[in-house]
């Protein structure tokens, strides 16, 4: 299904904004804060929730790593200091 929704613009410091409609944050399962993507094809503007980004490494692994790091902590400033 498909259909078109007018909206106004509006300024706001050096910024244009608009609102988006109850419906549309529902369809889109957006609660006030998400991050939102702009996709431009072919002058079609779309409007998506943006993927949320996963973490590159995982708390674990850090937590590990950092006690590696903490019991060689000597070991690594005497490589440095040769």
């Amino acid at each position: 299904m498909m259909y078109a929704l007018k909206r106004s613009t509006r300024k706001s410091g050096h910024s244009v904004i608009t609102t988006l409609p109850p419906d549309i944050m529902s369809k889109l399962e957006l609660v006030s804060g998400d991050n939102v993507e702009f996709v431009i094809k072919d002058n079609v503007v779309e409007l998506r929730k943006a993927a949320e980004k996963k973490e590159a490494v995982s708390q674990d692994f850090l937590k590990m790593a950092e006690e590696v790091l903490d019991e060689y902590d000597q070991a690594f400033r005497g490589l440095v200091d040769r």
